[in-house]
């Protein structure tokens, strides 16, 4: 290639004006502000000597997990680091470095056997080739025959930046790396400074600008890049500083992975991965870039691009990377991270994680936006006792906020049923509403339902499958003749969604048991009620309850023959299963601003919470269902001046006196549009 002006004083200064690194002006071209990492720093006492005084480099830009590999070193010097790079690919790997300067050459070679008896190798699994970083081919470097491209601080010196990125594309195999420090500017240089030998020589005259640089290796076929190390760096000579000004300067370690399907963005496909270990240099840890740990057996939510380079790269064989799944918009790592330990059950979405949401769009708190305290007191007098007999549950739905599954093993002791029954009848409630999960899979709920029904109105609710099994169809019978409300959950009106939320064959099993409760007299108009319920199935609000009910009688009656009385249109609270599926799609914090903004004044009067006492499994007392969730029981004086948690020991005297409400961001599904309950639309 043709020389320039710039290569001549780039090898005029590092061949002949320097001695040693501390004939440097600045701190540019050795400026690793974080220290190599103990496998590099491991090998450097094997390194001779005067190798490492006349080094020039500015980071540790070594890589692990090179065993075997072939490594090209753009702009070696001395040889430094590809005598380190030799003792850690092996005997059966190989180094190459090119450098320019053939006084700096001189050096390297000097030492190739020496160094190689110093690591114990037979021969020496090095070469160096004098040439230009711009034009390796002129040098043997064949297209894909590289698996490592690694350069300490020298590519900032190339007055053709494009060239050397060019043919390090060329030279890495499909899945190579490259991984190199340098030098970036927070602005573009003017001429003056960019044209000055010093600077340039200083490794500053050169230092792209970032978003340059960015460009620059799209245009070269990598879309994407990430950097290891981002470190400011200090311009310690008074007349540089003087010259460069505002301009500020930061030292970079960049990692490219050649691979195919790099976006420019960060995109979320819903993936994770998982560092298995194994890489001998990095047996507990792995970091990808700066701001990307992966700890060993610990998943960790990726970016699609971070996804594709570790499967393409040698880094795949130590990773389990989740499959891509359907797009969630842009990659938000600590929403992703959320999403990612919630649907494994590692976290909760508890009641920091809802006020950090609001906190962040800067909402009042649902009191703040009602207003009027007066308005979130309880009735006088209470007219419904909800009991969650169990969290076990023959579905697991999409849609569940207590997250309830056919595992879940939380149930009701006798011994608090039937603190339950004496509870109502000496807080003389009126309604029984039965819960769960699956109330019917408690062994003691046939017994309950009876001895409920002798007391008041009950409700049961039913998600229509558990009927269908053998073991429990004698159900059918039993609520026909004790008679109480049936609230059964359809999610949908046809097949389809209702599968999405529920699963499979889930809407043809509940289709079944609405037809068995239509032949014993429910949803006929007359005294057996039979009522379904509508979940939203995403993060909107549900479309006026009549209407909704029109369409489901429309289908359902004509498709399917089957009746029913009422039905019930429920928004969803974001927490349990909905809440990770929102934190998956990157939706939690539209949802939760989307039931903030329509806020409606006219359901808090008929909030559900004011008119009803829920009792937990464990007999603790709450205001509402999504109250466990967020582990909110009532308060109640202990009689020594503070608060403990209410049960139902609490109401075998009758019913509690008038509270406050505890409210929470949840509150705000109550209170959105249409209003929302366990009876369906409030307005």
């Amino acid at each position: 290639m043709q020389l320039t002006t710039i290569h001549d004083e780039v090898r005029e200064y590092y061949g002949r004006t320097l001695g040693g690194s501390e004939d440097l002006h600045t701190d540019a071209p050795h400026c690793e502000a974080v220290a190599p990492p103990r496998y590099v720093l491991d090998v450097m006492p094997l390194i001779a000597d005067e190798i490492i005084a006349r080094f020039y480099g500015c980071g540790s830009p070594i890589p692990p997990a090179l065993e075997g590999c072939t490594v090209l070193d753009l702009g070696c010097g001395t040889g430094r680091d590809v005598y380190v790079l030799s003792k850690l690919v092996g005997p059966n790997g190989r180094v190459i470095g090119v450098d320019m300067t053939p006084e700096q050459l001189e050096v390297a070679q000097r030492y190739r056997q020496e160094q190689a008896e110093r690591f114990g190798f037979a021969e020496s699994n090095v070469e160096f080739r004098l040439g230009y970083i711009e034009d390796l081919a002129a040098i043997g470097i064949e297209d894909e025959s590289i698996d490592l491209v690694v350069s300490n601080c020298v590519v900032n010196l190339s007055p053709f930046k494009e060239l050397v990125m060019s043919e390090v594309f060329r030279v890495l195999k499909p899945g190579g790396e490259l991984y190199f420090s340098d030098v970036y500017a927070s602005r573009r240089l003017p001429e003056e400074l960019r044209d000055d030998p010093i600077l340039h020589s200083e490794c500053l005259g050169g230092a792209t600008y970032a978003e340059d640089f960015r460009q620059l290796m799209r245009r070269c076929g990598w879309p994407h890049v990430v950097w290891t190390v981002d470190d400011p760096m200090n311009v310690g000579d008074l007349a540089i500083q003087t010259r460069v000004g505002f301009t500020s300067f930061r030292s970079r370690t960049i990692r490219a992975i050649k691979c195919d399907g790099l976006e420019e963005t960060e995109e979320d496909y819903g993936q994770h991965a998982t560092y298995r270990g194994g890489m001998p240099e990095m047996p507990r840890y792995f970091d990808f870039d700066s701001d990307l740990r992966f700890v060993k057996g610990k998943p960790r939510a990726v970016s699609g691009n971070t996804a594709r380079m570790l499967l393409a790269s040698r880094y795949g064989s130590y990773f389990d990377v989740s499959e891509a799944r359907p797009h969630r918009g842009a990659f938000n790592a600590e929403r992703a991270q959320q999403a990612l330990e919630v649907r494994a059950g590692r976290r909760a979405v508890d009641l920091r994680m809802l006020q950090d949401a609001y906190d962040r769009a800067d909402y009042l708190t649902f009191e703040e936006r009602v207003g009027q305290p007066s308005l979130l007191q309880t009735s006088p007098h209470q007219s419904t006792m909800q009991v969650n007999l169990t969290y076990a549950c023959n579905l697991a739905c999409r849609h569940c906020y207590l997250e309830c599954t056919p595992k879940s093993a939380e149930a009701m002791s006798r011994g608090t049923l039937e603190k339950c029954l004496r509870a109502f009848e000496a807080g003389d409630f009126e309604v029984m509403d039965i819960t769960g999960g699956s109330p019917e899979l408690h062994p003691d709920f046939e017994w309950f339902l009876r001895e409920s029904a002798q007391l008041g109105e009950v409700i049961v609710r039913s998600n229509l499958t558990l009927e269908q099994q053998p073991e429990y169809r004698r159900f059918l019978d039993v609520f026909a003749e004790v008679g109480p409300q049936v609230v059964g959950s359809l999610p949908f009106y046809d097949p389809k969604g209702t599968a999405s939320q529920r699963g499979q064959r889930v809407f043809e099993r509940a289709i079944a048991t609405i037809r068995a409760l239509n032949e014993r007299g429910y949803g006929r108009g007359g005294s057996l009620k039979l009522d379904l319920v509508y979940n939203v199935a995403g993060p909107f609000l549900p479309l006026p309850q009549d209407m909704i009910e029109a369409q489901y009688r429309k289908v359902l009656e004509r498709e399917y023959g089957v009746a029913f009385d009422g039905l019930f249109a429920f928004n969803n609270w974001a927490c349990g299963r909905f809440a990770a599926d929102l934190l998956d799609m990157g939706m939690f914090d539209d949802y939760l601003a989307l039931l903030a903004d329509n806020f409606n004044a006219l359901a808090i009067t008929r909030l559900m919470c004011r008119d009803m006492v829920n009792v937990d499994y464990d007999g603790r007392l709450y205001d509402c269902e999504p109250n466990h969730v967020l582990g909110l029981p009532i308060q109640v004086p202990d009689g020594a001046g503070a608060q403990r948690d209410a049960t139902v020991d609490d109401l075998l005297a009758g019913q509690l006196p008038q509270r406050h409400v505890r409210t929470n961001p949840l509150c705000y599904s109550c209170s959105a549009g249409f209003g929302s309950s366990c009876g369906g639309a409030l307005v």
